[in-house]
């Protein structure tokens, strides 16, 4: 199915777990793609819908990418050796891309208990060709591409935006609410910060990484747009408030596994976040234990 969400700009959906993951392709010149999935999705999706629209995937000059993660960045090999296209990313992002076992050891040092080591990378390690930051404008066969870094869900979280059509493509800056959602590797405050960034935005078009909770939806338009940033701002400031009530109710330090057994909503590793910002702020503590840490709240009164 053809899904022109705006002139010359096409949703592509790249079949993945239960869902999918989305990928843009700019259509001019040449082709520029914004996230290529997984590496099997060149094959499975992304080719088969360029020719569909009757052009080549020999003419992908450019592949943007929201975040270093593989179920976005996972293509981007198979591309660049077949194509020889130039791989963008934010500049905190490059280290990511060219050392894909990276966020593997990060995630290891930070909560251990929920990500033991890993030898083996989610994908194939590649050069990037460049760089952009916050308030970067590319031009892009005419068109301008601006940047609008949106860190929460990873560190190099970025929103790519068509100035002149107001489409927003977020990657998976933009996590919703419910269904086990927001799901943060990076930062809980960051990630309010974006959301509340991203409200004062002139958007008319949000196209999210994958069909996200309220809509359940990946292409969403004006007020519908609007809402589901709301929606992922009241979700973390939710989270946050309910972790803290889960310390405060308790007697002993907790691990994150607890916590989340508690509540019951987001993911562990978003649990995890939000404590880290907690201890940042001298709110709470955490204890070495057997295979992690507990958590407590510092100067209980």
């Amino acid at each position: 199915m053809i899904v022109e969400i705006a002139k010359g700009i096409h949703l592509i959906k790249c079949p993945w777990s239960t869902y999918f993951v989305s990928s843009c392709a700019i259509i001019g010149e040449t082709i520029t793609l914004i996230d290529v999935g997984t590496s099997d999705s060149p094959e499975n999706a992304i080719y088969p819908y360029l020719r569909g629209i009757g052009r080549d995937p020999s003419e992908i000059s450019h592949i943007l990418l929201t975040h270093a993660h593989f179920d976005h960045c996972g293509g981007v090999a198979v591309i660049k050796k077949e194509t020889g296209c130039k791989v963008y990313v934010h500049e905190s992002g490059k280290p990511y891309l060219e050392d894909a076992n990276l966020i593997n050891r990060e995630l290891h040092k930070r909560f251990p208990a929920l990500y033991p080591e890993k030898e083996k990378p989610d994908f194939e390690s590649v050069k990037v060709d460049a760089t952009f930051k916050d308030g970067d404008l590319l031009n892009l066969d005419g068109r301008q591409i601006r940047v609008l870094h949106t860190p929460g869900h990873s560190v190099c979280s970025s929103c790519l935006i068509d100035v002149e059509q107001g489409v927003y493509i977020s990657g998976d800056s933009v996590q919703g609410r419910g269904e086990r959602r927001p799901l943060l590797f990076y930062s809980s405050k960051k990630y309010a910060e974006s959301m509340r960034r991203l409200l004062n935005e002139p958007v008319k078009i949000l196209i999210t990484g994958h069909p996200f909770p309220p809509f359940n939806d990946a292409l969403l338009r004006g007020e519908n747009a609007v809402k589901h940033i709301h929606e992922s701002l009241k979700g973390i400031e939710e989270l946050e408030a309910i972790v803290w009530k889960v310390l405060e109710r308790s007697d002993k330090p907790l691990s994150i596994e607890q916590i989340y057994e508690k509540i019951r909503m987001s993911r562990p590793v978003t649990i995890g976040c939000v404590l880290e910002e907690f201890e940042r702020e001298g709110k709470v503590k955490r204890t070495e234990a057997t295979g992690g840490y507990r958590w407590t709240i510092r100067d209980r009164r």
